[in-house]
């Protein structure tokens, strides 16, 4: 027997009881009085098993009353008009008590329905608190879908691609990806639309189909899909599972975050280790490197003359530790770089200066070799560290020698522009491949026809440099010739000071 069917049995049994109740009592007391005992069950019938039972029994009550307590006893009839008017408010008053406490409880049931459901989220945030990996808050949902609605769930998560891949605990998903691969466009239409929708589950029967957008608190990460039988499909579950959506949403970005925050600290720490390995190395190949060149220097001079032979070995040795010297002294510049210990000197400076100075340290390197210097006689000053950017330049000049045959012309170039003065070093020579535009300028990085006596880390320290003056560098392809590499800094200019002649003392 079900519920209601035991509330309409039990609303009739109570009217037979309380039939024999007023029955039992002394006829002193007034038959209006006995009506009192038949609304009381009535109220009973109504918190126990709702309106219908209690509506029944309001009615059985009255037919009770007029047939056991109103006299004729046993009769329908009635000796007294004003019963008839009894009769109507009781019956009145009957159904009026049975829809309020049937409201009442029904607030009531909702009440501990709605404290339940809290509760249990209450108890699902605790867990997903503790979650380190996507996979177990997955798990979790599922397991408080099928204990609460006897469902299935699964999410929907977008990846660094942005591209959507599902995570389930279930071995039966609850939606497929299409023949080609493709995530399925419900999933799709309601990551776009950010809407909550509900439809028939197309992949099983008398189910509901739930999708609700992961929105956290960043941006909209993924979907919920989530089928639910009909039977415990309500307005409640709707709220709960969209809900449990932004608790999924809230932890999984909580995770992506802790992922990109634990990356950044081991990339910091490497880089912090490397540096100190850099400059650790420097500083210990420093000072050997120096007294090996001053003894190559001694043995040249006491072997020229009397053994050429020991003079030329002298001088082999002088030139390599003068390239080692000088790959040490790359390495200490990018760990100080790096680290950020450097100060720049901001003055305001001559652009052919500059240049000149850097042409001048590197004519040995330049000796027999085409230059083309074509600057514009109306640059402007510039202000930045003279040092440093002499150090650009002559990094961008070794670098087009290194990676030119003796026959290339190299050209120095400026120019200047609304916020900013470039000056580019293009060279003739096989040029990089458009892939290594970027990445030329990072540690370590070298071109494919890149001699095997280099490190990779001129262009890296003119990078830091630039970035440091709060400028720019970029490779590209030489503009003059069919091959070749352009390389270009960019810094930022504003107007220099006026100069003020000066005043004739007299």
């Amino acid at each position: 027997m079900n519920q209601k069917a035991t509330g309409y049995a039990a609303g009739a049994l109570l009217v037979v009881l309380v039939t024999a109740l007023a029955r039992s009592l002394p006829p002193t007391i007034e038959p209006t009085n006995l009506a009192m005992l038949y609304l009381l069950s009535v109220v009973g019938v109504a918190i126990r098993f709702g309106r219908g039972p209690a509506a029944c029994c309001a009615l059985l009550g009255v037919l009770a009353f007029d047939y056991f307590c109103v006299p004729p006893h046993l009769s329908f009839a009635v000796s007294d008009i004003q019963y008839l008017f009894t009769f109507a408010v009781m019956l009145l008053v009957g159904i009026l008590l049975a829809h309020l406490t049937a409201g009442l409880r029904q607030q009531a049931d909702m009440r501990a329905q709605r404290e339940h459901a809290s509760h249990r989220l209450y108890e699902l945030a605790q867990s997903l608190a503790g979650c380190v990996e996507p996979e177990k808050v997955c798990a979790l949902l599922g397991a408080f879908v099928k204990s609460d609605f006897a469902g299935h769930a699964e999410l929907w998560w977008e990846d660094s691609t942005h591209a959507l891949g599902r995570m389930t605990s279930d071995e039966l998903p609850v939606l497929f990806r299409d023949a080609q691969g493709h995530p399925p466009l419900l999933i799709v239409a309601v990551m776009e639309s950010g809407q909550i929708r509900v439809q028939e589950d197309p992949a099983r029967e008398r189910h509901r189909l739930l999708l609700c957008p992961l929105d956290a608190p960043m941006r909209r990460r993924g979907v919920l899909a989530v089928t639910v039988p009909e039977a415990r499909f309500e307005d409640l579950a709707v709220q709960q599972i969209g809900s449990l959506a932004l608790l999924a949403a809230t932890t999984l970005e909580r995770l992506h975050y802790v992922d990109v925050a634990q990356g950044a600290m081991l990339d910091m720490e490497r880089e912090r280790l490397r540096s100190t390995i850099l400059s650790a190395l420097s500083h210990d190949l420093r000072t050997p490197l120096t007294v090996i060149v001053g003894r190559a220097d001694t043995l040249i001079d006491e072997a020229r003359g009397s053994s050429e032979r020991i003079a030329g070995l002298a001088e082999d040795i002088r030139r390599q530790a003068i390239a080692m010297s000088r790959l040490t002294d790359n390495l200490l510049d990018l760990a100080r770089l790096q680290s950020g210990q450097v100060r720049l000197r901001m003055e305001w400076q001559s652009v052919e200066e500059i240049v000149g100075a850097a042409v001048a340290q590197l004519q040995d390197r330049l000796h027999g070799r085409v230059l083309r210097i074509d600057l514009p006689a109306d640059l402007p000053l510039v202000e930045f560290d003279a040092v440093l950017i002499e150090r650009v330049l002559c990094n961008l000049l070794d670098n087009a020698v290194r990676h030119t045959p003796a026959s290339a012309a190299i050209r120095i170039t400026a120019g200047v522009e609304p916020a900013g003065l470039w000056i580019g070093v293009d060279d003739e020579g096989p040029g990089l491949p458009e892939a290594l535009w970027a990445d030329v300028f990072e540690p370590f990085v070298r071109g494919p026809a890149a001699r095997a006596d280099g490190l990779g880390l001129g262009l890296s320290i003119c990078r830091l440099i630039v970035e440091a003056h709060g400028g720019t560098v970029q490779a590209a392809p030489a503009s003059t010739t069919a091959t070749g590499t352009s390389l270009r800094i960019r810094l930022p200019r504003r107007e220099p000071p006026v100069i003020e002649p000066e005043r004739d003392a007299s």
